[in-house]
């Protein structure tokens, strides 16, 4: 299954980097900043395109998850 490239504007990013406040001041806390708000961008992208789930969906598919578990296992 091949995802298609997501396209994120390098202006929002920088932007959001701006804003965000490392919690050691460091280069690796910026890294680490700039990794986490391109996934949260991703995922409001994902969401934007209808490929997100609804917490409802989710909690019955981790229910039917850990109950075929339970009955395999034990």
């Amino acid at each position: 299954m091949k995802e298609e490239q997501e396209k994120i504007e390098i202006e929002k990013i920088s932007e959001l980097l701006k804003k965000a406040q490392t919690d050691d001041g460091t280069f690796y806390g910026s890294l680490y900043d700039l990794y986490v708000l391109i996934g949260i961008v991703k995922g409001v992208n994902s969401i934007n395109h209808g490929n997100g789930i609804s917490l409802e969906n989710l909690r019955k598919e981790r229910e039917a998850l850990y109950e075929s578990y339970s009955r395999r296992f034990g």
